[in-house]
């Protein structure tokens, strides 16, 4: 399995590229990504989107009539379809929506843009572990599945035994399953940290 590029020379064009993926790779519609968006904009920063003017999805569901929200939802999903439009006629993502732009993504676009976003800073997109009792478990999980990739993806970078400008058509697929797997390995290895400190 490889990924679509994500190396751009934006943070725009990783949050279109990221988002345009998911929608082109998955059910999810460009409407529904939309609404995903909207309900994540108004759990982060409520105040800022009543100043933009922006409809609150959610809460008018259970206010509007059909109409008003009809023509809300339809309003908000042709801004959103401005962000999201590859062409020059995009309009720029403002920086404040970034984070509930990521937040929209389901997995693993999430991550994939959370690594790249981080890594234009030489940063790993490391997250602590929560106290839920599956979110250890999907971190080793993102071990797992990211050294599957790695290992995988390696053995056509390796296949000559040695990798040069020959395996540039791996990559950037090959980075981005390598930053992934050490953001999660490092995530994991805090916990251990933290488990271990316990003890003493």
């Amino acid at each position: 399995m490889e990924t679509s590029n994500l190396r751009h020379e934006t943070r725009d064009a990783v949050l279109v590229a990221t988002a345009r993926d998911m929608i082109a790779r998955t059910s999810m519609s460009q409407d529904g990504f939309a609404e995903q968006l909207n309900h994540q904009l108004f759990d982060r920063a409520p105040a800022r989107c009543k100043e933009k003017g922006f409809p609150d999805l959610q809460a008018m569901t259970k206010t509007a009539d059909m109409q008003a929200y009809g023509r809300a939802y339809k309003t908000w999903s042709k801004r959103v379809e401005r962000w999201l439009d590859d062409s020059g006629d995009r309009i720029e993502i403002p920086s404040w929506i970034e984070e509930s732009w990521v937040a929209a993504l389901d997995q693993p676009w999430r991550d994939r843009a959370l690594t790249e976003l981080a890594s234009r800073y030489g940063l790993l997109a490391v997250k602590q572990i929560g106290s839920g009792v599956d979110d250890a478990l999907q971190v080793f999980a993102g071990i797992a599945t990211n050294f599957g990739l790695v290992a995988g993806l390696g053995g056509k970078v390796f296949a000559d035994g040695v990798f040069d400008h020959k395996d540039h058509v791996y990559a950037e697929s090959f980075e981005s399953f390598c930053r992934s797997l050490a953001a999660h390995a490092v995530a994991m290895a805090d916990q251990a940290s933290l488990i271990a400190s316990k003890i003493h």
